[in-house]
């Protein structure tokens, strides 16, 4: 199940429709990619995408499961663009280090 976090950490009333689908919730909200980033590392990768729109919260972040790793899906909305820098590399820094004790792991 997707999970809904807004960037002030309050309340999203909005999370059961987001998550119910994602995709035609931020095309219906005018989001549109801003930004397509792969982390790779220990042989695998993750694909973060950044959305953009004229309005309130104008970032939306979105990084799928990495169930290795314990990460579940996440769409951050964001307030602003230092906002989505940050989250940004927090989020690939994150991801590669999830990809990297996974593989570390013994099967």
């Amino acid at each position: 199940m997707l999970h809904v976090v807004r960037y002030d950490r309050q309340p999203e009333p909005r999370s059961a429709a987001i998550a119910a689908d994602m995709a035609g919730w931020l095309t219906n909200e005018g989001y549109a990619i801003f930004s397509t980033v792969v982390v790779n590392a220990a042989g695998q990768s993750m694909t973060i995408d950044v959305y953009h729109r004229d309005g309130p919260d104008p970032y939306a972040l979105y990084h799928p499961a990495f169930p290795p790793g314990g990460l579940r899906a996440t769409l951050y909305l964001l307030p602003d663009a230092h906002a989505m820098d940050d989250l940004l590399q927090r989020a690939q820094q994150m991801v590669a280090i999830l990809m990297a004790s996974a593989a570390k792991r013994p099967v």
